[in-house]
């Protein structure tokens, strides 16, 4: 059995009133998401759960075991665990996570009552991972995209490096997501940090372009923050925004 990264471990907070999926970034874990989901859990009483995607918090071999079909069946059955509980479902991710996000509200609006996707990747993801789509090395081993962030002394629980093949994975769950925006018909905050080293922000304004005019929308921008912005100064911004929302919606029918 592969040991989990310290650290790294799916989380679940108890709660009432609603439920809120957490979901982690592409090469993350759980850690990234654990400040956010705590203090959601704290403030406002909601259970809070974040699942350990596939291939994740182990090893990048086996990680390249993977792809984004597993990563997208760990968040479906963690949403559909939580459904069964019997309260409202609402969903918040970080980078691939926020993709995620997006995809779960899309193709099940009858669970995810609202939306809250942070850094989030749409198809824009710059040129050095562009041209990272384009090697032909499978067995290549690139740095890690982890612990861009601002706040001093903050480190991320996530791979030093990764398979470059599975790029190519999380690109194609990127674009197969944004041609599913249209379809997502719940409230949706787009969360996006304005000096981001990984996903650049534009995405933010693709995914807000990309949503249908009877979604309730919301574009929230940190100055504050980078990349990992659940672990870095602007996340009790995120807290707040997050449970607000939540509180709106249950509060709206």
């Amino acid at each position: 059995m592969t040991t989990i990264m310290p650290g790294a471990e799916p989380f679940r907070f108890e709660g009432k009133t609603a439920s809120v999926l957490a979901l982690h970034g592409f090469t993350g874990t759980p850690q990234s998401m654990r400040y956010v989901g705590e203090a959601i859990h704290k403030r406002f009483g909601f259970t809070v759960a974040c699942p350990l995607l596939a291939g994740h918090g182990t090893t990048p071999d086996e990680m390249e075991k993977t792809g984004y079909l597993d990563w997208l069946n760990s968040a479906e059955t963690a949403l559909k665990d939580l459904a069964a509980e019997g309260r409202p479902v609402f969903v918040i991710g970080l980078s691939m996570g926020g993709s995620l996000t997006l995809n779960l509200a899309a193709r099940f609006p009858e669970i995810v009552k609202a939306a809250i996707p942070v850094n989030a990747p749409a198809i824009a993801l710059g040129p050095d991972m562009a041209a990272l789509l384009c090697n032909q090395d499978s067995s290549m081993r690139v740095p890690g995209v982890g612990s861009d962030i601002k706040a001093p002394g903050v480190v991320e629980v996530a791979y030093s490096e990764f398979p470059a093949s599975r790029l190519a994975h999380g690109h194609l769950l990127f674009g197969v997501t944004s041609n599913l925006l249209s379809r997502i018909q719940c409230p949706v905050t787009v969360i996006q940090s304005r000096e981001d080293h990984v996903v650049p922000a534009r995405n933010a304004l693709d995914i807000v372009n990309g949503l249908t005019s009877s979604n309730h929308v919301r574009l929230i921008w940190l100055n504050e923050s980078y990349h990992v912005a659940t672990l870095d100064n602007d996340k009790d911004l995120i807290v707040s925004h997050a449970g607000d929302m939540i509180n709106h919606v249950l509060a709206n029918g």
